[in-house]
């Protein structure tokens, strides 16, 4: 945890945005509830956090832990992944197009918890394309 909040108490400068994207629903990420509306989304570092910020002011960030995934072969646009349960979204996976570079989200506790109760067996999956 304390490492955590060193990385987390770093200066803007060191996060380098790699996404922007219009997500037009409420979705969860890092055990937080973010509204409909533009995002940016980004790395801090080398360390796989993910801030995802709203561009209206007064909505804090939301900060979670990445892992780096493989992408596409060709490498095509630049998108955002969500799983949806019923009306629930969450952020599962960023993805940077023509770098083929993603990143995953580890599922929360309360996406395994809806996850478990839907009457699916796998959640729908539903990408919104972002701007590098």
């Amino acid at each position: 945890m304390a490492a955590l909040a060193v990385v987390l108490a770093a200066p803007v400068s060191a996060q380098t945005v790699t996404l922007t994207a219009s997500v037009p629903f409420d979705f969860v990420v890092g055990g937080r509830t973010m509204p409909a509306g533009d995002y940016e989304l980004g790395t801090l570092g080398d360390v796989g956090i993910l801030r995802v910020q709203n561009a209206v002011a007064g909505i804090k960030p939301a900060f979670t832990m990445t892992n780096a995934a493989a992408g596409p072969l060709d490498g095509g646009e630049a998108f955002l992944t969500f799983h949806r349960y019923g009306g629930d979204y969450f952020l599962a996976e960023i993805w940077n197009g023509p770098a083929a570079a993603g990143r995953s989200i580890r599922m929360s506790r309360t996406e395994r918890e809806k996850a478990k109760s839907a009457s699916l067996n796998k959640p729908e999956i539903v990408m919104v394309l972002a701007r590098r």
